[in-house]
């Protein structure tokens, strides 16, 4: 199929970012508190979770976005930044 061809869903696209970006914090928490590896890892992976929920209110996905601000706010004893995406 070519490209023109395909129609891209921008949802689909950031729910699969979304699932990567929580399954790499899990694994780099674990590294960073289990192994005391280095934190910056897990800042970069928050980050990226920050940037999708975001991009998923611009985009109107409030889906999304409602999901990702719920696991911020249930892990933020974990993470220790407060219970908001900002």
């Amino acid at each position: 199929m070519k490209m023109k061809d395909r129609k891209l869903n921008a949802t689909d696209h950031l729910r699969a970012h979304w699932r990567q970006a929580k399954a790499d914090f899990w694994r780099h928490w674990r590294e960073c508190f289990e192994k005391k590896a280095d934190r910056a890892r897990l800042l970069l992976d928050l980050g990226t979770i920050r940037s999708l929920y975001w991009q998923a209110l611009g985009l109107n996905a409030l889906a999304i976005a409602t999901t990702i601000s719920a696991w911020w706010r249930k892990t933020a004893p974990v993470h220790q930044l407060g219970s908001q995406v900002l």
